[in-house]
């Protein structure tokens, strides 16, 4: 079960003052739904910050193969866009949201089986 926290600090602790109103630690009065969000998951973060180094590893790389590229460095060039279209193809794929994954594997599954 998630939990709902609050949404101008991210703390999940309160103190009830009356009914329909808490008090955070902030020190911000909720009485609103509004006032809450919903705990993320620790999985989720995790992701999150997997998807962000992927992407400032895809701009890092793309730095070096300009520069590969000005110095006419072929061996670098190559080696950097492969791991290049190895990061593009983790961000496309393997972290994509398990249910489009499902998905496509069931299209792909009805396109093997139509004449």
């Amino acid at each position: 079960m998630r939990k709902l926290v609050c949404r101008n600090c991210g703390n999940a602790e309160f103190k009830v003052l009356n009914v329909g109103e808490t008090l955070c630690k902030c020190g911000r009065r909720l009485t609103k739904l509004s006032d809450y969000q919903w705990e993320a998951p620790q999985k989720w973060k995790e992701d999150q910050r997997r998807r962000a180094e992927i992407i400032s590893k895809i701009s890092l790389l793309k730095r070096e193969i300009d520069k590969c590229l000005d110095e006419r460095d072929e061996e670098g060039f190559k080696k950097r866009s492969l791991e290049l279209k190895l990061c593009h193809h983790l961000l496309e794929t393997v972290w994509q949201d398990p249910n489009e994954r499902f998905k496509e594997r069931i299209k792909e599954s009805q396109n093997k089986f139509t004449f």
